[in-house]
């Protein structure tokens, strides 16, 4: 059995799928009451689940390899508006708006200002600590972003359809956390068995307005 054969029977594998669960603002009339009515439940448009970043909580620190990665400001707005990365990794933050902008963070694991800049320039910064990093535009207050940082491998964005899989993961009882920039961690408590896939179903519930 080679090295890498090897890792895979001692490791354990999560699949799964993510959804958000949004209360529809208007209400349909109840066919057996004329004068009732109730909520419809639907899930957020697909694009929303990239906002979603799935990864072990109660993880050990290991080192991964620290990538580029890029969220652009287009339309007076951050895309994608949510990115994960290991420590070290670097974020380039392109303008592709006829105006000026600027992005800037506040935030206590990374604190920096890139300046203002025109269109076609571009600016990066390296995060080199993990946590939850805000990042905005001081000219316009509606642009927000989140770049997620990790200590581990053990994360990842679902694709658009809410799916997403995760290898190589420790054995034992674990907590996976699915995270969204507004509605906070979801938390699942799973057993992963070496050399197993175990499912995983998240529904992230939206407050009712």
């Amino acid at each position: 059995m080679d090295t890498r054969s090897a890792a895979q029977q001692s490791t354990a594998t999560v699949r799964g799928r993510v959804g958000i669960g949004v209360p529809i603002k208007t209400r349909r009339a109840s066919a057996a009451y004329a004068t009732r009515s109730v909520v419809t439940p639907v899930l957020a448009p697909g694009s929303e689940l990239r906002n979603v970043v799935v990864y072990l909580k109660d993880a050990p620190a290991r080192p991964a390899p620290p990538i580029r990665a890029e969220i652009r400001q287009r339309d007076e707005n951050f895309f994608p508006r949510v990115v994960a990365v290991p420590v070290g990794s670097t974020v380039d933050f392109p303008n592709d708006d006829d105006i000026f902008h600027n992005v800037f963070s506040l935030s206590r694991v990374k604190s920096f200002n890139l300046g203002r800049y025109a269109h076609g320039k571009s600016a990066s910064i390296r995060f080199d600590k993990p946590g939850i990093v805000k990042v905005f535009c001081d000219i316009h207050s509606h642009m927000t972003a989140t770049v997620v940082v990790f200590n581990h491998p053990w994360f990842v964005v679902p694709t658009e359809d809410g799916a997403f899989s995760l290898a190589d993961l420790p054995a034992g009882d674990r907590d996976l956390s699915a995270w969204h920039e507004r509605l906070g961690d979801t938390t699942l408590r799973l057993r992963l068995e070496a050399g197993r896939e175990t499912p995983a179903e998240f529904v992230l519930p939206v407050p009712a307005q």
